[in-house]
Order: C-alpha cells, then sequence, then structure tokens
C-alpha cells in the first residue's frame, strides 16, 4: 500500500493523484458531488456504500487488491470477497493502516468466516440443489411418460429408450440403443423419413411431425404419430429427441388412417385379396356365411371358398381363430 494510508479519503486522494486526476474529474465521472467528494477525502465525510465504493474503484481504475483495500478501509467487506478471501488477504487487512482497529477487526471477520459458504456459494448450492431435484423430476416424468421417447445421436443411433416403448413397440429398455432403428421403418416410409430426419438434424432447435409405419417387435406393422425435435447442440441432451405415440387404435381421422394401414401392411404379410379382408372384417364382427354374402352381394359358395383361402393364409384351425388372430395382429382395421 502506497504511504501508509490511514484513512479511507487518504486513499482516494492518493489513487486520484496518481491517475492524474482532479476532484471535480473524479465527481463527474462517478456522478456524485465535488463537495461530496472533498469531504471524502478530508474525512469529514463518512466511508460511502457499497455502490458509491465500486463505483469510485471503477473510475479510479483500482486493481482488484486496491479495491479490497477500499472497502477495508470503509469498514466494509466486498459483496465477491468471501469468494476469493484466503490467508493473504486476512494478512493484507490486519496490516491496513498500521494495525488499526478497522483492519484488524476486518481480518477477524473474515478470519471466522474462512471456510463458512459465503452468500454467492450458498446461493449457487442452492441452485445444484434445486436443479438436482429438477433433473430427477424431469427423470421421473420421462420415464413414465405414456409416449415413447428416443434420443438418437448425430448418426441417427438410439442412445436412449424410455420404458414407454415397450409398452408402445414392444422393445425392452435397452433393446434399441446403440441400433440403427431405421430398419424398423417400413420400406415404403424408409426414404422419406430418413430425408425429413437428416433435415432436422442439420437444423438446431427445428422440429417435424409425420406419421410412419413401424414394426412391432411381434413382427405387426404399427402406424405412428412421430415428433423429432433437434437438442443437439445442447449439452444436457446433444441428440435428436424423438417422441412417439401409437395411433393405430385411435378414433377419428387419424385413427382411420392408422387402422386402414396397419391392416393393409398385416395384409400383405398374409397375401389376403380385397375380398378376402372384407370376408374377414364382418367374420370378426360375428357375421355367419348367410350374412356375410347378403352383406357383400355374393354366393354362399364364393363367401365358403374365401373362408377357406382366409384359414389357409393364416395358418390356422377354423373361422374363430381366423377372427381371433386378426383383432390381435390388425389384420382388419
Amino acid at each position: 500500500m502506497a504511504g501508509k494510508a490511514a484513512t479511507f479519503g487518504q486513499r482516494i486522494r492518493e489513487l486520484r493523484q496518481a491517475r492524474g486526476l482532479t476532484q471535480r474529474d473524479l465527481a463527474r465521472k462517478t456522478g456524485i458531488s465535488y463537495a461530496y467528494v472533498s469531504k471524502l477525502e478530508t474525512g469529514s465525510m463518512s466511508p460511502p456504500r457499497h455502490r458509491v465504493i465500486e463505483s469510485l474503484a471503477r473510475v479510479l481504475g483500482a486493481t482488484n487488491r486496491e479495491t479490497d483495500e477500499l472497502f477495508g478501509l470503509a469498514g466494509k467487506i466486498p459483496h465477491d470477497l468471501l469468494d476469493r478471501v484466503d490467508a493473504d488477504t486476512i494478512r493484507a487487512l490486519r496490516s491496513l493502516g498500521s494495525g488499526s482497529r478497522t483492519g484488524r477487526r476486518l481480518a477477524s471477520k473474515l478470519g471466522k468466516m474462512v471456510g463458512k459458504p459465503s452468500a454467492a456459494s450458498s446461493k449457487r448450492a442452492h441452485l445444484e440443489e434445486t436443479g438436482g431435484k429438477l433433473a430427477d423430476m424431469f427423470q421421473a416424468l420421462v420415464e413414465n411418460s405414456l409416449d415413447g421417447i428416443v434420443i438418437m445421436g448425430p448418426k441417427l443411433e438410439v442412445l436412449y429408450q424410455n420404458p414407454a416403448t415397450a409398452r408402445t413397440l414392444g422393445y425392452e429398455m435397452g433393446d434399441l440403443v446403440g441400433e440403427d432403428v431405421l430398419g424398423l421403418i417400413h420400406p415404403d416410409d424408409m426414404r422419406k423419413t430418413a430425408h425429413r430426419l437428416s433435415r432436422v438434424s442439420q437444423i438446431p432447435g427445428s422440429s417435424d411431425r409425420a406419421h410412419l409405419r413401424v414394426k412391432h417387435k411381434d413382427g405387426t406393422w404399427h402406424a405412428i404419430d412421430v415428433w423429432a425435435t433437434n437438442l443437439l447442440q445442447n449439452p444436457a441432451v446433444n441428440g435428436l429427441v424423438i417422441y412417439f405415440r401409437d395411433i393405430t387404435g385411435r378414433s377419428g381421422t387419424e385413427g382411420a388412417w392408422a387402422g386402414q394401414t396397419a391392416a393393409m401392411l398385416t395384409a400383405k404379410e398374409y397375401h389376403l385379396t380385397q375380398s378376402e379382408l372384407k370376408v374377414l372384417a364382418l367374420l370378426v364382427d360375428g357375421h355367419s356365411n348367410a350374412s356375410v354374402a347378403e352383406q357383400l352381394v355374393i354366393s354362399p359358395s364364393t363367401v365358403r371358398f374365401h373362408v377357406t383361402n382366409i384359414i389357409r393364409k393364416l395358418g390356422v384351425s377354423n373361422r374363430t381363430e381366423a377372427a381371433a388372430l386378426a383383432v390381435r395382429r390388425h389384420v382388419v382395421s
């Protein structure tokens, strides 16, 4: 410390003169009155509040050490000092004012506070605790979501899947991690889906929504509603977040589309014709051969022919088993 300044005002004057400023310059730059600056330097005015000390230090171009010194001479503690306090700081304060009572008092106060959390560190600890609770809450929400959630990396590999994936598509936790799941998408939807995912992955924060057909673990095709969001730039996620839900059995326009799509795909697997599908749908509803013939305006012998083919193609023993399999595997919408 230059000249062993014994008071706050004397140290302000020394710093001002060292920077080549007059009292009027200092008053104008800090936005306080010339008389106030003069009284501070003569000691006829008590040291100011934290905000004024910070303003004076900034205008005077004071270093961190000089700023801490000004606060010490004013008998105040900088708001951020407790984050930086150490043994050297305490020794410096003890030396202020040739061992003045102010220096000793502050040194003693800081010495007792070393190791105790400051207001700033306490706030950080609170934020960390709150952040931890929020993280736990969001994890619980994700893991108990009714919607399937998959996070895919930049190469479209699966990084995470939530439990709803098993309820929706039958794949248990971990089954899809590390896998390229594009192979589960129906070939007719593959190209379009890959293109849209690629486009989303190139635009941070972008989203896209689509309906597509995905193979369930049991081999059936399901129509799903998919929403993809690019969070690759978010360090907490670092991936594409895919939300999806099965809309195969939903009512309304989407449900009709989904049901028809799933039925078409599964019927295609069994090589069922459109006529056989119509007959099978009526068998599921419990119609007899005669009723089916009446509904479709065909002969009873044609109905029997279709029923025989349906049983053979589905690999079942009778019409009841055919109806049950049709419902279980969504062969009819």
